[in-house]
């Protein structure tokens, strides 16, 4: 290969670089955004993902202790909710103690659903337990179900349950006082102090003059 030509094909590797980098860096989360923890998006008040504000997709199970629970009777506040199974061992709990911090740093209980993953093992005495572990009873409802109620609401909220060899979907979205999606949080990417801000963030943009 001779010297002009090695050159060239130098100089166009270095411009295709340049071009991959640009990319990187303007694409929507990328770390050109300012976001500090991968998810927070260029001009949104929130922490985690801004959602499109769409209406979350209702439903109406009984909880821990046999109370009918739904959507549609939480209205009027902030609601967090996530998916979650009673006998896990690592996210969940680690999810559920991020869940309570926030419920402390807010200084109030607001709406907390979880909704089972994993219907043949969740029972209303292993959700008492979870919660009562996690510092979550009375603040929490654990709503549980069979697999044909459940499929549905996993379905409508793209969450794949527990199974035999993979893990379920694990994020936390927060909902605001009518009913409509606003946040999620992978929870990887979930800090109590993050959720927090976002609860606040949700109530100020429903009651801007209340605080």
């Amino acid at each position: 290969m001779n010297a002009r030509l090695r050159l060239s094909l130098m100089t166009t590797a270095v411009v295709v670089l340049g071009v991959l980098v640009v990319l990187v860096l303007a694409r929507p989360g990328g770390s050109g955004d300012g976001a500090d923890d991968g998810i927070q998006q260029a001009g949104s008040p929130f922490k985690g993902s801004r959602g499109v504000g769409a209406a979350a997709p209702g439903f109406r199970l009984a909880d821990q202790d046999g109370r009918p629970t739904s959507l549609a009777g939480l209205r009027g506040r902030p609601v967090i909710l996530t998916f979650m199974y009673s006998t896990c061992e690592d996210t969940c709990p680690a999810t559920a103690r991020q869940i309570a911090q926030s419920l402390d740093d807010l200084g109030e209980d607001v709406p907390t659903i979880i909704v089972s993953v994993d219907p043949k093992n969740d029972t209303k005495a292993t959700a008492q337990q979870f919660l009562n572990k996690m510092r979550l009873r009375g603040r929490a409802q654990f709503v549980l179900g069979t697999r044909a109620q459940l499929a549905p609401i996993w379905k409508s909220y793209a969450v794949l349950p527990q199974g035999e060899g993979f893990e379920h979907s694990a994020v936390v979205l927060v909902l605001d006082a009518q009913g409509r999606q606003q946040v999620t949080f992978p929870v990887d990417k979930l800090t109590s102090s993050d959720l927090a801000h976002d609860v606040r963030a949700v109530q100020d943009r429903a009651t801007p003059s209340a605080r």
